[in-house]
C-alpha cells in the first residue's frame, strides 16, 4: 500500500542516473583468508575504504567530515570493516551495531525491521548516510551489501548533524564504483529457511576508467523461530562515478529495498511484572499478521579535490520510507492459564528526508606548521506523515492453545491526520590547530536555525509549531601525543534536542540542554594494524520534559539526568593471521532532578551497566592446513529491565557464544559455516511492557555460505 509521491525533478534525474547504473555490468572483490600486510588504501573518493584490504580496523574514518584516522578523532569511535561483515555473515545493520562496544540496539518487532540504537543511555535519534544525517525512527535500514563500512560515534555529534541526542551517531558508508572490473556472488542457506542471494559488480564503462559503474542486488527469504513469521527482503544498489576532470568526480545513484514479512509485537507479561516461561515459538498474534516496509534512497555527489591535499564536497540525498503493518497483538496481561486480550490494529506512516550539504576541508601552513580546516553549510527538510491509524475488535486468545488461523477483521485507514515539517539549516567548522609536533588543539561548532510545524490535513490550520531559533553547540578537544604510537585526548561537547511535550499553557517547552566531557587514550600497533582505545566520559542532559506537579496532563523543563561510565575497545591484525575485536562498555545512568518516584533511579533502564563483545578469527598459515580458517566469539550482557508503572519488569543477565569454520577452496571460491547462540541459550533479548514488546532471544542458528569472487 503506498501514497502519493509526485516524483520533483531532483529525484528523476538521479533516479534515471541510478537505473542506468543498474543496466551496466559491474562487481565487487573479496578477500580470502590469507594474512595481509599493512593497509593499502586506494580510491580517490574514498580514502578511507576498507573493501579488499582484509582487515578488521581503518587506515582513515569519514564521520567528522575530515578524512582522519581514529587515533585522531577526540572521541570514542569503532569501525565495522568489510571484512567484518563478510567474516560474520552481517548481513543487517542492526545485527552489526549489536557487535559494538557500547551500542544497545532495541527491536520492536520479532523480524527485527523496526528498531532503535542507543549508547551511553541515548537514543542515536539520526544515523548518516555517507556523512548525511537522516532521522533513525523505527524504520528498517538498507542490507549491509551495498555497504563498505560502519562507523560508530559515541558521544554528542551535534557539528554534525545540529538537534540530536547526545548518545551518538551511525555512518553508513556506501560501496563505491571501482575502474577495475570484478564480480561478487553469495548464497547462503541455513537455519529457519534462511535463503539468501547477492551479486555484487563494478568495474569501468570506458577505456580510460573514468567512468564507472556498480550494481548490487540482494534477494533474502527466510522464515523464523516464531510461529508463521517470515521476512522476505529485495534490496537493488546502483551509482556511477565520471571523473570530469583529474580532480573532480561527480557520483550519482540510488537504493531501493521491499521488505515483505509478518509482524510480531511480542509477548505480554503476567500482571506482577514476571515475564512468562513458553516455548520460544509462541507468538500473540495471527497468520494473516502482515509488515510492508518500502525504502528509497536516491544521491549526487560532487566531490573536488584540491592541490593542497583537501577537498570540496556537495551532496544532495532524498531518502523515502514507507511502513504499513497490519498486526494482531496482545494488548492486556497474560493470565495463569495463557489467556490474553488480543487487539487488532493497521497503520501506515512515511518520512521523507531531503538533505543539501557543501563544505570544504583544507590543510594550511601558518607560523611554520600545518593546520587543518572544515568549514561548511547544510539544509535538511523532513516530512512526517502522522495519525493514520485504525483500529479493530478486541478478543480473547491463549498463548497455550493458540489459533493462528482466525480471521482478521477488515479495517479502513481514516488518512493521514497531519504532516510535520522540519527543517534546520546550519553552519560548522572547525580549526584543528597543530600547536606543537606532539599537540594539537581542535574548536569548532554548529550555528542552525530550526522549525517545525505540524498542520492538520483536514483542516489546513496549524495545530503545533516549534522554533526554537537559533543555537550554537561548541566543541573543543585537544590531543597529545605523548609516545610514537600512543595520543591522549580531552574533549568538550554540548547537545541541545527539540522537545514535543507542552506545558500548562498549552506550548512546547524548551529545548533540551545537554554537555558531555570526554578524556581517552588511543594507540595504534603492529604497523596500524591494530587498534586500542580507553575512554571515559560523563554527559549532564538537563531542561527535560517532566511531569507538571500541578497541572495533570502538562509536562514542565525540570529534569536533569546523568550519564557516565568507561570504553575499552581493540581491534586489528594481532599477528599474521590473527584477527580480533574485543570491547567492554560500563555504563551508569541516573535521574538526579526528576518527580520523587524516580529520584535516584536508572533514566535508561534498557542500557546494561555491564556489556562485553569478543570476536577472533585465525587462518592457518601452515602448508598442511592453508586455506583453513576458524572463528569464536561471545558477547555479554548484564541484567536490563523495563518499567511499568510500579511494576519493573527484569531480564538477567546472558553470554552468547558463537563459532566460525572456513574454508577458501581457491583464489575465487570460499566456504564458511557460522553457528550463533552456539549453546542454544533461552533468554529474553527485550523487555518492555505488561502487555506486549517482550521477545525472546534467537535459537542457536546455523548459516552456510559460498561466496565467490572474480
Amino acid at each position: 500500500m503506498r501514497s502519493p509521491c509526485p516524483p520533483t525533478p531532483a529525484r528523476t534525474a538521479i533516479a534515471a542516473a541510478a537505473l542506468a547504473a543498474c543496466l551496466i555490468p559491474a562487481g565487487s572483490r573479496a578477500q580470502g583468508t590469507a594474512a595481509l600486510p599493512e593497509i593499502q588504501v586506494s580510491g580517490a573518493q574514498d580514502t578511507a575504504a576498507t573493501e579488499g584490504s582484509g582487515q578488521y580496523v581503518t587506515r582513515e574514518v569519514s564521520v567528522g567530515r575530515m578524512a582522519q584516522s581514529v587515533r585522531e578523532t577526540p572521541q570514542s569511535v569503532s569501525v565495522v570493516t568489510r571484512q567484518q561483515l563478510e567474516d560474520r555473515n552481517l548481513t543487517k545493520v542492526e545485527d552489526a551495531l549489536k557487535q559494538v562496544t557500547g551500542i544497545t540496539v532495541t527491536r520492536f518487532d520479532g523480524a527485527g525491521n523496526y528498531n532503535t540504537f542507543q549508547s551511553r543511555g541515548f537514543d542515536l535519534g539520526s544515523i548518516q548516510l555517507d556523512g548525511v544525517a537522516i532521522p533513525q525512527g523505527n524504520y528498517s535500514t538498507l542490507d549491509t551489501a551495498m555497504y563498505d563500512r560502519i562507523e560508530v560515534l559515541r558521544g554528542p555529534a551535534g557539528l554534525l548533524q545540529g538537534a540530536s541526542e547526545p548518545g551518538g551517531t551511525v555512518n553508513l558508508v556506501r560501496k563505491r564504483a571501482q575502474a577495475r572490473t570484478a564480480i561478487g556472488v553469495d548464497a547462503a542457506a541455513g537455519s529457519f529457511g534462511l535463503r539468501r542471494g547477492v551479486a555484487d559488480l563494478t568495474g569501468a564503462l570506458n577505456a580510460e576508467g573514468t567512468l564507472r559503474a556498480r550494481v548490487v542486488a540482494v534477494a533474502e527469504d527466510r522464515d523464523s523461530h516464531v510461529d508463521t513469521l517470515f521476512n522476505d527482503k529485495r534490496m537493488g544498489y546502483g551509482t556511477i562515478e565520471w571523473d570530469l576532470a583529474p580532480g573532480t568526480t561527480l557520483s550519482v545513484g540510488g537504493a531501493r529495498q521491499r521488505v515483505r514479512a509478518s509482524i510480531d509485537q511480542g509477548l505480554p507479561a503476567y500482571a506482577d511484572g514476571r515475564l512468562p516461561d513458553l516455548p520460544r515459538s509462541a507468538f500473540g498474534g495471527l497468520a494473516t499478521n502482515r509488515q510492508d516496509l518500502e525504502t528509497t534512497d536516491l544521491f549526487a555527489e560532487l566531490e573536488h579535490r584540491l592541490a593542497g591535499g583537501g577537498r570540496v564536497r556537495l551532496s544532495v540525498r532524498d531518502v523515502d520510507r514507507e511502513a504499513f503493518y497490519s498486526a494482531a497483538r496482545p494488548d492486556s496481561a497474560l493470565a495463569a492459564n495463557g489467556s490474553f486480550t488480543m487487539q487488532t490494529v493497521d497503520g501506515l506512516t512515511r518520512v521523507s528526508t531531503r538533505s543539501y550539504d557543501l563544505y570544504t576541508e583544507t590543510p594550511f601552513a601558518l607560523a611554520g606548521r600545518t593546520h587543518r580546516m572544515l568549514l561548511g553549510l547544510s539544509r535538511t527538510e523532513n516530512r512526517s506523515y502522522e495519525g493514520n491509524f485504525g483500529y479493530g475488535p478486541r478478543s480473547t486468545a491463549n498463548l497455550l492453545r493458540p489459533d493462528y488461523s482466525r480471521p482478521y477483521p477488515t479495517i479502513a485507514l481514516p488518512g493521514y491526520s497531519g504532516i510535520t515539517d522540519r527543517r534546520e539549516d546550519a553552519l560548522y567548522g572547525q580549526l584543528q590547530w597543530q600547536w606543537a609536533d606532539a599537540l594539537r588543539l581542535l574548536a569548532g561548532g554548529r550555528l542552525s536555525w530550526a522549525d517545525a510545524t505540524t498542520r492538520s490535513t483536514s483542516t489546513g490550520t496549524v495545530t503545533a509549531r516549534s522554533a526554537p531559533g537559533r543555537q550554537f553547540i561548541p566543541t573543543v578537544s585537544a590531543l597529545y601525543d605523548f609516545q610514537p604510537n600512543l595520543t591522549a585526548y580531552a574533549s568538550y561537547a554540548e547537545t541541545f534536542v527539540v522537545q514535543s511535550e507542552r506545558d500548562a499553557a498549552g506550548a512546547l517547552l524548551d529545548p533540551r540542554t545537554g554537555r558531555q566531557v570526554e578524556f581517552g587514550v588511543k594507540g595504534e600497533f603492529l604497523q596500524r594494524r591494530l587498534q586500542a582505545h580507553a575512554a571515559i566520559f560523563r554527559i549532564l542532559d538537563s531542561d527535560r520534559a517532566v511531569a507538571d506537579p500541578v497541572v495533570q496532563g502538562a509536562s514542565i523543563s525540570g529534569g536533569k539526568v546523568r550519564a557516565q561510565g568507561f570504553e575499552l575497545e581493540a581491534s586489528g591484525q594481532a599477528a599474521p593471521g590473527w584477527d580480533v575485536v574485543a570491547g567492554y562498555a560500563y555504563n551508569d545512568t541516573e535521574y538526579l532532578r526528576a518527580p520523587l518516584a524516580q529520584q535516584g533511579l536508572a533514566f535508561s533502564t534498557v542500557t546494561p551497566r555491564h556489556s562485553v563483545n569478543l570476536f577472533t578469527r585465525y587462518a592457518f598459515t601452515h602448508p598442511a592446513l592453508r586455506g583453513w580458517s576458524v572463528g569464536g566469539g561471545a558477547s555479554y550482557r548484564s541484567a536490563f529491565y523495563a518499567r511499568s508503572g510500579a511494576l519493573a519488569i527484569a531480564s538477567g543477565g546472558y553470554t552468547l557464544l558463537n563459532a566460525q569454520i572456513g574454508y577458501q577452496i581457491n583464489d575465487q571460491l570460499a566456504l564458511a559455516l557460522s553457528v550463533d547462540n552456539l549453546t542454544d541459550k533461552t533468554y529474553y533479548e527485550k523487555v518492555s511492557g505488561i502487555s506486549r514488546q517482550n521477545f525472546y532471544g534467537e535459537p542457536r542458528r546455523v548459516t552456510v555460505a559460498l561466496k565467490a569472487r572474480y
